[in-house]
């Protein structure tokens, strides 16, 4: 049997083009050298809520996929004593109770993660939704809520190293949105020490889509500029974990409503400000426009490095062999 090969960044972006432009599964399927099911699939299951299809939050959505293995799969004791309840009549919501009362040999499992693993690709095949009251091969849509799950992994920036606090080297950064007419989001990261300014418009503030925006940025910028990044603790960073994992990027976070702490990123926004005000529809902005607005920062003097430029800053630095892949 063929293994099957993840779809890449850059095969959604050509998905994404191909789609553009009213192409359908099959064409699209051809041109990638993909089987037509996979493209079908993607194309289904990673639309944004609108129903458009873009490569950065196609990726991130398949990386937080990725990211949050099902307890079932990783625990096959609990996994069998499940599926042999759900074969003697027992609901989802009796199994969790049960598990709730407490088992020394089994971990508790909520029935909202039994009902995804009944549906999942394992579930299917063994079609236990047979076994359900309803007996539905499809289930209902939920209605999205909220996570009461604080940020996982959180280091705080009370923890970050003196060489960071003082801006000691290159390639520290502070990340943050802005946020414009109709909630939408631009995703803005500072450098510390050289004040350089990298932006990046997005669909949502979904985690998903930022840490597959976060990750493409620092892939283009290579491992000598991936020393840390300091967020805030909007959810939207919730996946921060993923630039550790992929870049050995450390990951510190600002305390509660203390915006201050990444000043910045805050004054970089506040620059931006003057070319997209608050109220303006970020929609009707393209990307160019965006990465002239950067540009047009990263080379204008500042005081505050001796009325050097930050690309200048940046070249003079000790990481003399720095490549910039700023688009």
């Amino acid at each position: 049997m063929k293994h099957y090969k993840q779809l890449s960044h850059d095969e959604r972006e050509e998905i994404a083009a191909l789609a553009k432009l009213g192409q359908g599964p099959a064409l699209i399927s051809r041109a990638l050298g993909r089987d037509r099911s996979t493209i079908s699939r993607e194309l289904k299951r990673n639309r944004t809520a609108k129903g458009s299809y873009t490569a950065t939050h196609a990726h991130g959505k398949a990386l937080s996929r990725r990211a949050k293995p099902s307890r079932l799969d990783q625990d096959e004791a609990l996994r069998t004593f499940v599926e042999q309840r759900l074969l003697d009549g027992w609901s989802p919501e009796q199994i969790a109770g049960w598990l709730r009362g407490g088992n020394e040999e089994l971990s508790f499992i909520n029935h909202e993660s039994i009902y995804r693993y009944v549906y999942s690709k394992m579930g299917l095949a063994q079609k236990l939704y047979l076994y359900l009251f309803q007996r539905k091969k499809r289930r209902r849509a939920l209605k999205a809520r909220k996570s009461k799950d604080r940020i996982p992994n959180r280091t705080s920036i009370h923890d970050r190293p003196q060489d960071i606090e003082d801006k000691r080297k290159i390639g520290d950064w502070e990340a943050d949105y802005m946020i414009f007419k109709n909630h939408q989001p631009l995703l803005v990261l500072h450098e510390r020490k050289s004040r350089v300014v990298l932006a990046v418009k997005l669909f949502g503030r979904s985690a998903a889509e930022t840490i597959a925006a976060l990750m493409a940025k620092f892939k283009r910028l290579g491992k000598s500029l991936a020393g840390s990044v300091t967020f805030d603790n909007d959810t939207g960073f919730a996946l921060h974990h993923l630039l550790k994992k992929r870049f050995n990027i450390e990951t510190y976070f600002c305390d509660a409503y203390a915006s201050w702490q990444k000043g910045g990123v805050e004054n970089s926004n506040g620059r931006i400000r003057r070319w997209l005000p608050k109220r303006m529809d970020l929609s009707s902005v393209t990307e160019k426009e965006i990465d002239d607005i950067v540009m047009t920062m990263n080379l204008t003097p500042r005081r505050c490095l001796g009325y050097k430029t930050p690309l200048q800053a940046l070249l003079e630095s000790n990481n003399r062999s720095i490549q910039l892949k700023f688009a």
